[in-house]
């Protein structure tokens, strides 16, 4: 799995102070297993709010509420609910 952030383009200059400097792409490759250990630690969390949002009475939340909430990009939400689709969690649509 790919990831785009910033922190994949880097600017390299031997002067601090240079402003012409290009950035160049850096691709990061993580291990399958950290990859995997990232996604579960990611699923918990949105299910962990999932749960709290019902909790506090709401039955209703959006992939877009819970990406803010958590600082994720509305992909990543996306990509966890379909798995934890796939684990057995309920998730109603509209």
């Amino acid at each position: 799995m790919r990831h785009s952030s910033t922190l994949s383009r880097l600017v390299v200059s031997s002067d601090s102070t240079s402003a012409s400097a290009e950035p160049i792409q850096v691709e990061v490759i993580a291990s399958p297993r950290l990859t995997s250990r990232r996604e579960r630690k990611v699923e918990n969390a949105i299910y962990s709010h999932i749960r709290a949002i019902r909790t506090l009475g709401r039955l209703e939340i959006n992939t877009d509420e819970i990406a803010d909430a958590l600082s994720l990009p509305v992909l990543v939400v996306n990509q966890a609910i379909s798995s934890l689709k796939k684990k057995g969690v309920k998730i109603t649509n509209g």
